[in-house]
């Protein structure tokens, strides 16, 4: 009985020294000035833990790629609380902690990403072990690496590059490519003369492909010269040129237009080919007075027969007679108001040629009483449709001494608007007749 009294003394004292011994648990105590902790709390759980920046696959991790972690320190020292590596990248954090308690710690993120989707990492410290979820996004991939090939094959798309006129989308060139690595790919060329040209898209495949670059912008000034663009990847280089046309000049909207070398062909109506009457503009003027005329000449077979002299003043257009109308004793010598197309119609106005002689009849005036009977309208003369057209009645009179007004004569003209006189009828009221004469064809600069 006394041995087996002993003995229970004996398992007593052994089992308080264990319990004892496994309260004091040497591997808690500090080593080395190390700190002692964990990362769980008393009732085994993770204490708090959060993951910062984003993660993205093929780019390596920054300075705000990192985790944060709680841990319950029970003896102050140095420390270091880190992951294993996944998928390329780590979390490490080290230094001293100074005092006890739980303290957060940020874990810094290391390396690159090599793989999308959910990477669960395992945080030691001492003999804790926790796990924590980070989600690794898909990165943009590597851009394509390609070389110019047969830039001279350079190909241009149907847009004509015309100086102050904006460009378009069918303002293109397409190069010839090489492709080595494919990817996605984005080309930007500085401007040039107002024109930039840019175009993006990705190579599937590696081999022989092409770029569609668009150009941008208003060409600034018309060639020459051509104006050149260099495109440049890696080492490769391409050049290509446009050539920019001269604009358009702006539509003539003169109802008498007095551009140098417009001209046009009339016919007289009821007549042969032979009753074609040509007129063209000369490139020279004339003065009379203060005033310059333009000189339109009436010429056969290129060589001027006659010569009316016009010239105009905003939308106020005259006509100068220099000569005796082939009837008179006198030259006229002035100038007078053909059309005023700022007038609306049944305006009317007159001009006075004052006192001359005709075939032994002394006249002491001549007069033109001139009518808009027209305006804004649609005519079709010689199968031609002109709109924006004006008609104007003029009636000739002569004054004769002792005799009174005596009507000489009417005349309708039609002026199309960037065209000129398209129709003229001219009744003789002396001699009854009419002369009906129609622009067959014009050009007019």
């Amino acid at each position: 009985m006394r041995n087996s009294v002993h003995g229970f003394a004996i398992i007593l004292l052994v089992f308080i020294f264990t319990a004892c011994q496994k309260e004091l648990n040497f591997e808690d105590l500090p080593t080395n000035g190390q700190a002692v902790g964990t990362l769980k709390s008393s009732s085994g759980t993770c204490l708090p833990q959060s993951i910062n920046g984003t993660y993205t696959k093929d780019s390596v991790l920054k300075a705000t790629n990192y985790i944060q972690v709680s841990a319950d320190i029970t003896a102050t020292g140095t420390y270091q609380i880190a992951s294993d590596t996944v998928a390329g990248f780590y979390f490490i954090a080290s230094g001293t902690f100074t005092s006890t308690g739980v303290q957060v710690v940020n874990l810094a993120g290391n390396g690159t990403p090599s793989a999308t989707g959910i990477k669960t990492f395992s945080i030691k410290f001492g003999t804790s072990t926790c796990t924590i979820d980070v989600t690794v996004g898909t990165g943009a991939p590597a851009n394509a690496v390609f070389s110019f090939v047969n830039c001279a094959g350079t190909l241009y798309g149907a847009g004509v590059y015309t100086a102050g006129t904006v460009v378009g989308a069918t303002h293109t060139v397409t190069l010839d490519v090489n492709v080595t690595n494919p990817g996605p790919y984005t080309i930007n060329i500085a401007a040039v003369n107002g024109v930039s040209f840019s175009g993006s898209g990705n190579f599937t495949a590696t081999g022989n492909a092409q770029v569609i670059l668009t150009a941008s912008g208003t060409p600034a000034a018309a060639s020459p010269p051509a104006y050149n663009y260099t495109v440049t990847s890696g080492t490769s280089t391409c050049i290509f040129s446009i050539t920019v046309a001269a604009p358009a000049p702006p539509p003539n909207l003169d109802y008498v237009p007095q551009t140098s070398f417009s001209n046009w062909s009339s016919r007289l109506v009821g007549g042969t080919p032979a009753d074609t009457t040509y007129v063209q503009v000369s490139a020279n003027s004339k003065t009379f007075g203060a005033n310059s005329y333009k000189i339109f000449e009436v010429q056969d077979m290129g060589v001027p027969t006659d010569s009316v002299f016009n010239r105009k003043n905003g939308g106020l257009y005259y006509q100068y007679i220099d000569g005796n109308l082939g009837v008179l004793d006198n030259p006229i010598n002035k100038e007078y108001l053909v059309l005023d197309s700022n007038l609306a119609v049944n305006a009317t106005w007159t001009a006075n040629f004052g006192p001359n002689v005709a075939m032994g009849f002394p006249l002491t005036n001549i007069r033109v009483d001139a009518e808009i009977l027209g305006k804004g309208e649609t005519q079709t003369v010689a199968s031609i449709v002109y709109a924006n057209v004006i008609r104007v009645k003029y009636a000739y009179t002569a004054t004769v001494l002792l005799v009174g007004d005596v009507p000489v004569a009417e005349e309708e003209r039609w002026f199309a608007r960037g065209i000129g006189v398209i129709r003229s009828s001219i009744v003789n009221l002396v001699a009854p007749a009419t002369i009906i004469n129609e622009t067959t064809r014009a050009q007019v600069y």
